[in-house]
């Protein structure tokens, strides 16, 4: 299956309401017609929600790119617009964070 397939697959399971499966908060927010952004999201201290991380992807037709990368867990907070000297960082995340959301999708189907 093609990531840009998974990602389409994950927005029907997640949506802009949070969904909170055994360790946190997941949200896909849809932006406009090419851009979405993915939010892994874990409780605060105050009942609130904090991004760690929280990504936005542009969904061209070729393939998918990582544009921001905002993490208000890490110490201190890190906050990326894509560049030449991130764009590996803001990458290895955006992997990461799907790997993430397509095994919260699995315990959705188990539940």
């Amino acid at each position: 299956m093609t990531l840009k397939k998974t990602i389409y697959e994950l927005m029907n399971i997640f949506t802009e309401e949070k969904k909170f499966i055994i360790d946190g908060y997941y949200r896909i927010r849809t932006i406009d017609d090419h851009t979405v952004e993915f939010a892994y999201l874990i409780a605060g201290p105050c009942g609130d929600t904090i991004a760690h991380p929280q990504i936005t992807v542009s969904l061209n037709k070729t393939k998918l790119i990582g544009t921001k990368l905002i993490d208000m867990y890490s110490s201190p907070p890190l906050f990326l617009d894509r560049d030449t000297l991130n764009a590996h960082e803001i990458d290895s995340a955006l992997d990461n964070l799907i790997e993430k959301f397509i095994q919260a999708a699995k315990n959705t189907k188990t539940q």
